[in-house]
């Protein structure tokens, strides 16, 4: 665990001036059979890991920064997302951290409430809606995990703060 705001030794961002802080939200530009849509999200934990689900090997994962690095071409653009309130963001960090693991199946599904079954952007979409005291709704839709919905990555890039971006 670390704290970012107390610590100068909190790891920065790749080749930035950008402290790693929880629930920052990293935003893949890629197209790729992996991803079957434009971009892939992954979410910083309190851990300096990058929390994700994709459809190879364990469906949720939990990685360093190098191998989540790895998983990208060299050259690709990752662009850094913040929500504006670091304790929301915590919240949500700690969320999908204790989460990942109830992770069995890689399906695009548009049942908000089912963990089990999930895909990048809807695990990170539960992570702010499940894991924060206001439930929050990245999308600004009013959604509530009783609806049902495909949750894109785009969806998230638009609702975030962009604090930068580096490349692999």
């Amino acid at each position: 665990m670390f704290h970012p705001e107390a610590d100068d030794s909190v790891p920065l961002y790749p080749d930035t001036t950008i402290k790693m802080l929880p629930g920052d939200v990293l935003y893949s530009h890629k197209l790729a059979f992996s991803s079957v849509i434009v971009g892939h999200v992954g979410m910083v934990g309190e851990d300096c890991r990058i929390y994700h689900v994709n459809r190879w090997g364990n469906k949720g994962h939990a990685d360093r920064m190098s191998v989540y690095l790895s998983r990208h071409k060299k050259g690709e653009k990752l662009t850094i997302l913040r929500f504006s309130d670091k304790k929301i963001a915590k919240e949500a960090a700690c969320w999908a951290k204790a989460n990942i693991g109830s992770i069995e199946a890689y399906k695009y599904t548009r049942d908000l409430a089912d963990i089990k079954i999930n895909y990048c952007s809807k695990y990170i979409w539960q992570a702010y809606y499940f894991g924060t005291t206001l439930n929050v709704d990245l999308l600004g839709n009013n959604l509530d995990a009783e609806k049902k919905r495909y949750i894109t990555p785009s969806g998230i890039f638009r609702r975030l703060e962009v604090v930068g971006s580096f490349q692999t």
